[in-house]
């Protein structure tokens, strides 16, 4: 099962960062936008690394090379990530300022645990592999404090969604620092007495686990939240689209030359969202513009009629002239405008229209036969 997490793993991160890499092609000066690229690239690395030479163990005292292999750009992953905040946050001098101590820190940080590791006397050794663990734990809780308050300082600059997944991802930041610290106490406290608290690991890691689902949440928060209300976006397109259809189509059987070339005819055009949001625009004008031509004729209708006849029978009277005969009439008249002026209360008002037009035909469809 564990294969597969890292497999799932290894996928979400190299997706993003082709995705990620893709967009710094094309915004090379974007600063915070290198920070997530670099987080992207070391963390896939990482990930990598602890597949390939295994995982290591303190209490096992190795290998060493193991656990340097996969905390190195660990570590550097952490860094960008606390690049992104910055750089999000800063003024581009601050940051490139504080990026060039953080990186002296992680090479310091870098050289003890490789160093460390060459002096090992074996693959295997207890106080060598406390002390790049130390190392390893002690920068990153660090890193990951300060990825706490650069994430505070964001979230008093952003608006409120964002502001609410940062103070989340804050939380976590803030606790995986704690639990990076206490591990570092832990490695000392077993490079000294060769003992370890095995209940304190316990909820330790429990606690950090937690820390990095809260920092997951609190960053894919804002993404999220906006990828659904643009979903509910297109799917109440979608519906008014289609509900215009018996307008549309009437209007467009009158009037074809008002119908606006297609830019893409595409099977995937009903769902791809860009296409659907450009056709239901486009729908929504041409039945607009439709209206506006037979309005005159509506008019004229409209005095002969009872003043409590529906404006769809009166369109449907209307169009029963030739397209050559509505073309004579020149002034035009409002119809179908709702009390708000908004494009939304609009559509919902030629929506309501184009269905009572649909039922009335399916009623005089059931005279019929």
């Amino acid at each position: 099962m564990s294969w597969v997490i890292s497999i799932a793993l290894i996928s979400c991160l190299l997706g993003g960062l082709v995705w990620k890499g893709y967009q710094l092609s094309r915004q090379p000066w974007n600063l915070p936008l290198r920070g997530i690229v670099g987080f992207l690239a070391f963390a896939l690395v990482g990930r990598i690394l602890r597949d390939v030479v295994g995982d290591a163990s303190l209490v096992r005292g190795g290998p060493v090379w193991s656990a340097v292999a996969w905390h190195v750009p660990t570590s550097a992953a952490v860094l960008s990530l606390l690049f992104f905040f910055d750089a999000a946050t800063l003024p581009r001098q601050v940051v490139k300022r504080r990026a060039r101590r953080n990186v002296l820190v992680l090479l310091a940080t870098e050289v003890i645990m490789i160093g460390t590791a060459a002096l090992a006397p074996g693959s295997r050794s207890v106080p060598h592999m406390s002390v790049i663990y130390f190392a390893a734990n002690l920068f990153m809780g660090c890193a990951l404090a300060a990825c706490a308050i650069s994430a505070l300082r964001y979230a008093r600059q952003a608006e409120r969604r964002l502001a609410l997944g940062l103070r989340v991802a804050a939380v976590g930041f803030a606790l995986t620092a704690l639990t990076s610290g206490i591990f570092a106490a832990i490695d000392v406290e077993y490079w000294v007495t060769r003992t370890l608290f095995v209940d304190i690991i316990g909820v330790n890691g429990t606690l950090s686990f937690t820390g990095i689902v809260a920092i997951v949440i609190g960053l894919l928060y804002p993404a999220a939240r906006m990828r659904l209300t643009a979903i509910r976006i297109w799917w109440r397109q979608r519906r008014a689209y289609h509900a215009l259809g018996p307008l549309w189509t009437a209007l467009h059987r009158a009037f074809p030359e008002d119908e606006f070339l297609r830019a893409s005819t595409t099977p995937w055009d009903s769902l791809r969202v860009w296409d659907v949001h450009r056709r239901y625009y486009r729908r929504m004008i041409e039945c607009r513009d439709g209206l506006v031509r037979i309005s005159p004729r509506v008019a004229e209708l409209r005095e002969r009629h009872p003043a409590t006849t529906p404006l769809a029978d009166l369109i449907t009277e209307a169009l029963q002239n030739s397209p050559a005969d509505l073309g004579e009439q020149r002034q035009a008249i409002p119809l179908a405008i709702p009390d708000i002026d908004s494009p939304h209360d609009e559509v919902d008002e030629l929506v309501e229209l184009s269905r009572a037009f649909a039922q009335r035909h399916l009623t005089a469809a059931g005279r019929t036969s």
